[in-house]
């Protein structure tokens, strides 16, 4: 099994409804386990924004991860630390802002293949 550090990343989160496809950051692979290590999310304006971050598994229920997550102006915010978050085969990972163009993702994972 092959062990890999990556990162994944999204500029201009879109404003789109998490259940859009639109809104994807990072899809495991059909044989890979990915684990997320840290999520770095940033606002590039001056006008606070909000994030959501949602699960899409493969099977079971879709569901949020952080929901409405205020990232204050010009300023950064850790969203996942400390915690591992798995996604198995074809599980994808969504993010959206509340705000067109404000906020832009990091993602830094593990990939199992």
């Amino acid at each position: 099994m092959a062990n890999t550090f990556k990162q994944a990343t999204k500029s201009s989160l879109v404003t789109d409804a998490v259940s859009s496809s639109n809104a994807n950051v990072l899809t495991a692979g059909n044989t890979s386990t990915v684990i997320i290590l840290n999520s770095l999310v940033a606002n590039k304006t001056s006008t606070n924004a909000n994030v959501d971050v949602y699960l899409v598994p493969s099977s079971g229920d879709d569901v949020y991860l952080l929901k409405s997550v205020p990232v204050p102006a010009g300023s950064s915010l850790e969203l996942i630390t400390g915690s591992k978050i798995i996604l198995e085969s074809s599980d994808v990972l969504r993010a959206r802002a509340d705000t067109a163009s404000a906020l832009d993702l990091t993602v830094s994972y593990l990939d199992q293949t």
